[in-house]
């Protein structure tokens, strides 16, 4: 942390801690919990990950770097008489992008209820957090998914220490959107995180996005070789961070069908059980069906244009061209042609423009299947499980991120009445969830997708999860 760095943001009925180290690491070594020092004044933001873009908006006071294992606390300022239930926070971005340092994760808007103590975690990201290399060995043999490990250590931390901020250690809800979605329902694989939480929220992030083992090894042979370190991997120990960065930025797809399509070519979590340093011992829809964590509740969601952020704003990557560039794209997830077809028709209605049916298709198959697949398997193994759609309000189109200001209580700057009144909603959901208050909530899915919406989205909700369902019926999502 840098001795200059403005004093962190307060806000009126919260008390605040920001920057508490949970960890440290060695560089591509797992994370050693660090002892909570009550008498330091955390009143400074804390170091964000090291990433490709550090621009302003992740407004890091005290810059990026690879110290960046901390987290922020916030509880209501007038303590309760009982120890409050916790909501923890994990930012998204692709597992290269975010920090707890921008004002979507600044969850002192939940806090401000009185209702919860909020937390939100840094975790290591991209190039230093996210690309498995325990395969070599040696002083790598620790570093697969790195970024998960971050997160239970965090959440070990908060089980050791959030009783001193007035919250209950055994009443810790994770929740997260996108990557951070990804995170918290890979929880669900990994052993060490038993115990550690008792409901789980993905926001257009959920049990899926999880790479093959092949891949991760594949993505860390090309980041190798682009660094020309092959011959000696832990050479990487000592190269510049902007060189990794930059080398695993080159190396990695762009594309967001073939990041997020059957072979799941991204970077994120890792299935890898059987490699060395294993974290996941199975993939968490196969941990939802199998009923071992039917204790655990579970919300998930999806933003009912999902993928019409990268229409408005990454057209020329994202553009097929042709409905027929849509069908031979769904065609190369190793389906028959005519299946492909079906199921692009199906989307390719109401005057779309192809990078339109493809938007549509893509937002189901990445983020509404694996949520209606999720809560059905969830429930049929006994557990409570929750589905959600966001819809647009004024001025606020259904996009991916859409609802990031409203999951952790802010207002977006200029938003209007339709807009707050859609957040407030959003808000009280991940409020009413975290503290385990079902009968505020809509009724559970038990043996078909049930739903709520908030917004208004273009669809009804049960009906379009059952619709993906059908759709996609027996075609892998990982």
């Amino acid at each position: 942390m840098t001795a200059t760095a403005p004093t962190a943001p307060t806000a009126p009925g919260v008390r605040s801690w920001w920057g508490i180290p949970y960890a440290t690491a060695e560089r591509y070594r797992r994370p050693q919990l660090v002892d909570f020092d009550p008498d330091r004044p955390y009143d400074r933001k804390g170091v964000a990950p090291v990433q490709p873009d550090s621009g302003d908006w992740l407004e890091a006071d005290s810059g990026t770097g690879e110290d960046c294992l901390n987290l922020n606390v916030w509880a209501p300022e007038e303590p309760a008489g009982a120890a409050l239930p916790v909501a923890v926070y994990i930012h998204g971005g692709g597992f290269e992008y975010g920090a707890n340092t921008q004002i979507t994760s600044n969850a002192s808007g939940l806090a401000a209820t009185g209702r919860v103590v909020s937390v939100s975690i840094n975790y290591r990201l991209g190039a230093l957090g996210a690309v498995s290399l325990s395969q070599y060995g040696g002083a790598l043999a620790e570093a697969s998914n790195l970024c998960l490990q971050d997160v239970i250590a965090a959440l070990t931390w908060i089980k050791q220490n959030i009783a001193y901020f007035g919250g209950d250690p055994d009443n810790v809800t994770v929740y997260g959107h996108s990557a951070g979605g990804f995170s918290a329902f890979g929880l669900l694989g990994a052993p060490s995180a038993n115990g550690l939480y008792r409901r789980l929220a993905g926001f257009s992030g959920g049990p899926a996005r999880v790479h093959p083992a092949w891949w991760a090894e594949e993505l860390a042979h090309r980041f190798v070789t682009e660094l020309d370190v092959a011959d000696n991997p832990e050479k990487l120990l000592d190269l510049d961070t902007a060189a990794l960065v930059a080398a695993l930025h080159k190396v990695t797809p762009t594309d967001l069908g073939v990041r997020a399509g059957v072979d799941a070519k991204a970077i994120g979590v890792v299935l890898d059980s059987g490699q060395p340093g294993a974290v996941l011992r199975a993939h968490p829809m196969d941990v939802l069906a199998s009923g071992a964590h039917r204790d655990i509740d579970i919300l998930l969601s999806m933003a009912s244009d999902d993928m019409g952020w990268w229409v408005a704003n990454d057209l020329d990557r994202f553009d097929p061209h042709t409905i027929e560039g849509v069908v031979d794209e769904v065609a190369g997830w190793r389906i028959p042609r005519s299946r492909a077809r079906q199921i692009v028709d199906a989307y390719a209605e109401g005057g779309r423009t192809p990078a339109e049916v493809r938007a549509a298709l893509l937002a189901d198959y990445v983020y509404g299947l694996p949520a209606a697949r999720g809560a059905l398997a969830h429930a049929a193994a006994g557990g409570n499980a929750h589905l959600l759609v966001i819809g647009p309000a004024e001025g606020a189109p259904a996009v991916h991120g859409t609802e990031m200001y409203a999951l952790v209580g802010q207002e977006q700057p200029g938003r209007s009445a339709e807009q707050a009144e859609r957040d407030t909603r959003i808000r009280d959901i991940v409020l009413d969830f975290a503290t385990g208050e079902r009968n505020r909530l809509w009724p559970a899915v038990v043996d078909r997708p049930t739903s709520e919406s908030v917004g208004e989205p273009p669809f009804e909700a049960t009906a379009h999860y059952q619709a993906a369902l059908e759709l996609f019926e027996g075609i892998d999502r990982p």
